[in-house]
């Protein structure tokens, strides 16, 4: 298990997948790459979300998102901030990286929230070739 991907967005359940990824790294000596996706597609909204204030804010999060993932890891770790769909770009740098595993926290999103949005870990399961392992909090 050479390269870990893990989603990193500092809710709780991140924070438990990034526990997660640190142990494994540390058992299998792997490089984990902790990533954040920008949401552009919440962008695309409305004009209001999508001035540069609005991005430049999230842009700053993330990178302070990233910042406070490293620093909890301390080793062997790369941050990537990335823009567009969370899946699809999570997907998309395990494939480039050739990473062993992914992985995410779970939200533990409602019934009819996870039927009417989906939820990011359900659908990097459904689109990876790549094993996924799920953190329940």
């Amino acid at each position: 298990m050479e390269k870990i991907v893990v989603g990193y967005d500092g809710s709780p359940q991140a924070k438990k997948a990034l526990q997660k990824a640190k142990v494994l790294a540390e058992k299998f000596g792997s490089k984990i790459y902790v990533v954040h996706v920008i949401d552009t597609a919440i962008l695309s909204l409305s004009d209001m979300f999508s001035s540069p204030t609005v991005l430049t804010s999230l842009r700053e999060k993330a990178e302070q998102l990233i910042k406070e993932a490293l620093e909890a890891l301390g080793g062997n770790a790369e941050g990537k901030i990335l823009e567009g769909d969370p899946a699809h770009e999570i997907v998309k740098l395990a494939r480039e990286i050739n990473a062993s595993l992914i992985i995410l926290g779970a939200r533990g999103l409602s019934t009819i929230r996870r039927i009417l949005m989906g939820s990011v870990s359900s659908r990097v399961v459904q689109e990876s070739p790549i094993d996924v392992l799920i953190v329940k909090g």
